[in-house]
């Protein structure tokens, strides 16, 4: 199986080789439609829409996890891994 991982960021992305090299999307094999919207949704990154030093977009945090979880979906013989718990589930919110 061949990893990438998946981090949004300003530029390219979001999934990354072993390298730290954008993969291209094209070369992937996902849907067009499924591209477009991935793509859609990384040139709306901006630091403040994780929850690494505030509360973060719950909005666009749970598009990216509904997009790595098609993602996973479409590429069965790729492990798509991520360093970050606010991708696997939603971050939690600091007790008030």
């Amino acid at each position: 199986m061949t990893r990438i991982e998946f981090w949004p960021d300003y530029g390219p992305g979001p999934l990354w080789d072993d390298g730290g090299r954008a993969v291209d999307l094209d070369g992937l094999g996902l849907a067009p439609g499924l591209v477009e919207r991935i793509r859609s949704w990384h040139a709306r990154y901006e630091e403040d829409r994780i929850p690494a030093e505030g509360p973060g977009d719950p909005v666009w945090l749970a598009e990216g996890r509904e997009l790595l979880a098609e993602i996973r979906a479409a590429l069965p013989d790729f492990t798509v891994v991520v360093d970050e718990p606010w991708w696997d589930e939603p971050p939690k919110q600091a007790a008030q």
